[in-house]
């Protein structure tokens, strides 16, 4: 990933959020890994709504929380993993998702604690926060 020109984001507004992923998409390469972490509603989907949408895909997009995974043919190709209701790293070895880490894919896992020891070194790290009732704020650690 190349380095974004900001390490924290303010949103006030859902459509904000959707913006600042728009814009992050520009800094995205295949290959990148990306976790994202944070409370239930704190905009991890409404973000990555805007960076699949940066990326030219024009669908829908929904957390995959029962499915654990869904797969955007954007004009890269995006993996999309929840880990919200699927706490087992063990589950997550034999679902594959090792071999998410080792291609040309752009990885962007929700609920991504679970899942920090086995991340390669190279995932960048996305807080969400709830500052207050509509603002959010979000932090990039690459």
């Amino acid at each position: 990933m190349k380095k974004t020109p900001w390490s924290k984001y303010i949103s006030k507004s859902p459509a904000e959020t959707e913006e600042v992923g728009l814009k992050f998409a520009e800094f995205i390469s295949p290959g990148d890994i990306f976790a994202l972490t944070g409370d239930l509603a704190s905009g991890k989907t409404t973000f990555l709504r805007g960076v699949i949408k940066g990326l030219d895909y024009d669908g829908p997009v929904t957390s995959p929380t029962f499915t654990l995974i869904n797969e955007y043919s954007a004009s890269k190709r995006i993996i999309h993993i929840d880990c919200y209701r699927e706490n087992s790293i063990e589950r997550w070895i034999d679902l594959g998702i090792i071999e998410y880490f080792n291609n040309d894919f752009i990885v962007f896992i929700e609920w991504a604690d679970i899942l920090f020891p086995m991340l390669p070194e190279n995932t960048t790290v996305l807080t969400f926060l709830h500052s207050s009732e509509n603002v959010r704020t979000i932090n990039i650690r690459n």
